[in-house]
């Protein structure tokens, strides 16, 4: 290592390296290409509290950097290191990170009782289900549903291990604005939204704003930016109230 000039230009291909001990994480690719760039290493790990070396499977120490302010390090070293198993699907370019030991992913709901559950909650019989997903949300294991019924679009996150509903959408096309009827009649400005939003992020910046109806209501989905803080807002379109507000650290 360089350790008196700690920024060098490295070449690599992107891939399956992370420094994320999450049980049950799949990680995928979705491409590899080559490209040089300014890294900065000499970077040492601990792994509760004590020094920890990652190898390579033939022994040799493998180099962490840091890029763009994120850490890149070797998934099977970490992960096998805490008790995480890693299987790498070469066919679907998947590397897949399995706690073995905790039996987490056998008390899984499965996706046949998350569609259930979802189906329960909206109350509908006849569906058509459009995405079934199991990905890992805020530190939990989630089902993300949608489906659609009628004129109604759902989108739902349920927990893959207790089956509880987290999160729900509805959006009932026959409840927005009719033919002839302006989309913007007794709404609050698209501006008037941006105002309110970044009146609770001072100093951020607006990335997205979309005017939406949501479950019938005109909704106002704005997302803002501060540095590595992204925040997600929806501000009632007639009344100005906001509705949901979600900060996410990108650390």
């Amino acid at each position: 290592m360089n350790k008196k000039n700690p920024e060098r230009r490295r070449g690599f291909f992107t891939g399956f390296a992370a420094a994320l001990l999450i049980a049950g994480l799949t990680v995928s690719a979705a491409s590899a290409y080559g490209r040089t760039i300014s890294v900065n290493d000499d970077i040492r790990l601990s792994i509760n509290g004590a020094e920890f070396i990652p190898l390579d499977v033939s022994g040799t120490a493998v180099e962490v950097f840091t890029y763009n302010g994120t850490t890149y390090a070797p998934i099977r070293a970490i992960c096998e290191a805490v008790g995480l198993d890693v299987q790498y699907d070469s066919q679907n370019r998947i590397a897949r990170i399995v706690d073995t030991k905790s039996g987490q992913m056998d008390n899984y709901i499965g996706e046949d009782a998350a569609r259930k559950a979802a189906f329960s909650h909206a109350d509908v019989t006849n569906a058509t289900v459009t995405k079934s997903t199991l990905k890992w949300d805020d530190g939990r294991a989630v089902y993300e549903i949608d489906f659609t019924s009628g004129s109604a679009e759902y989108d739902y996150e349920i927990d893959a291990l207790t089956g509880k509903v987290l999160e729900f959408d509805i959006d009932r096309a026959d409840n927005r604005p009719t033919q002839g009827q302006s989309s913007t009649d007794g709404l609050i400005s698209a501006d008037k939204a941006k105002s309110i939003a970044l009146a609770k992020a001072p100093g951020a910046s607006v990335v997205r704003c979309q005017l939406d109806y949501d479950d019938g209501r005109a909704v106002y989905e704005i997302e803002l930016r501060s540095g590595r803080t992204e925040y997600d807002c929806d501000i009632d379109a007639k009344t100005g109230t906001v509705l949901d507000w979600d900060v996410d650290y990108d650390d």
